[in-house]
C-alpha cells in the first residue's frame, strides 16, 4: 500500500503547490481538475482489488487480479502455498512459468501446482491461448491465514 499513499500523498502537495504557484486562473484550475482524476483513477485501482478479492472454497481457488484476470484451479492440483515476500514485479506479468498477480507492493505468497495448469489470459499477458503455467506469485493482505487456509482439507 506504500505505492498507492506515496502517489496520493504527492497529488495532494502539488494540489497546494499549484495553487502558490501557478499565476492563471484557467490553469490552475485545469490543474487540479486533472490532480483530482489523478486520485480517482488510483481510488478506483485499489477498490478494483477489494472488490474482486482471491476466493478460497472447499473445492476450488480462485485467483483474480481486478476484473481481467481470473483463474480457478481444483485445491487438489496445489502442491504447495509458501510466504515469500519479493518487490520485483508491480504488475501482471508472467515470469520463469509464474503467473504473477503483484499488489501496490509486490508479491507474498508463491503457489506452486502438482503439474502445469493451462489457462487463458488477456492478450497483454500472453500471446498463446490458452497458456500453460506452473504456479503463481500474488499478493494478499494476510499471506499467513492465505496459506493456512490453501492446507489440507
Amino acid at each position: 500500500m506504500s505505492i498507492p499513499v506515496a502517489f496520493v500523498a504527492a497529488s495532494v502537495i502539488e494540489a497546494v503547490a499549484i495553487h502558490f504557484l501557478v499565476p492563471w486562473q484557467w490553469l490552475r484550475v485545469v490543474l487540479l481538475v486533472a490532480t483530482v482524476l489523478s486520485l480517482i483513477a488510483i481510488g478506483g485501482w485499489l477498490a478494483g482489488r477489494v472488490v474482486h478479492p482471491h476466493l478460497v472454497s472447499a473445492r476450488t481457488v480462485v485467483f483474480r487480479s481486478g476484473t481481467g484476470i481470473r483463474v480457478e484451479v481444483d485445491r487438489s492440483r496445489i502442491s504447495r502455498a509458501s510466504m515469500v515476500r519479493r518487490f520485483g514485479e508491480t504488475a501482471n506479468v508472467i515470469v520463469d512459468d509464474r503467473l504473477v498477480l503483484p499488489g501496490p507492493d509486490g508479491t507474498v505468497v508463491d503457489i506452486d501446482f502438482d503439474r502445469p495448469l493451462s489457462v487463458t489470459l488477456p492478450k497483454r499477458l500472453s500471446k498463446a491461448s490458452p497458456t500453460t503455467i506452473g504456479g503463481l506469485r500474488l499478493h494478499v493482505d494476510q499471506p499467513g491465514e492465505f496459506c493456512a487456509a490453501l492446507g489440507p482439507n
